[in-house]
């Protein structure tokens, strides 16, 4: 695949003893032991989504459904509780 920059904003929470990076534009999840592996875990995902799509003419864009990033925001708590502050990264990803 030709190399393109793109700009993807991403959600990593913990989730138990994981942490889990939601890519919000493509709609693509990965997990690792850590918050630098969860991240690293998604770059990859997102290549691999990537170059899956090389040869057709589908549209990688795919964004996250809004129920998605609510259940993904709440994960274990009940809808009655406040959501937890999440923080959100912009990420450049770059193809070859």
């Amino acid at each position: 695949m030709k190399a393109v920059d793109e700009s993807y904003t991403i959600v990593t929470k913990k989730s138990g003893d994981q942490y889990v990076s939601l890519c919000l534009e493509l709609c693509v999840v990965a997990y690792g032991n850590t918050k630098r592996q969860a991240v690293q875990s998604l770059r990859d995902a997102i290549e691999s989504y990537m170059d899956s799509l090389e040869g057709t003419a589908l549209s990688p864009s795919r964004p996250v459904p809004v129920d998605v990033l609510h259940e993904f925001l709440r994960g274990e708590q009940s809808t009655q509780e406040p959501a937890k502050p999440m923080k959100a990264e912009v990420m450049m990803f770059a193809y070859a």
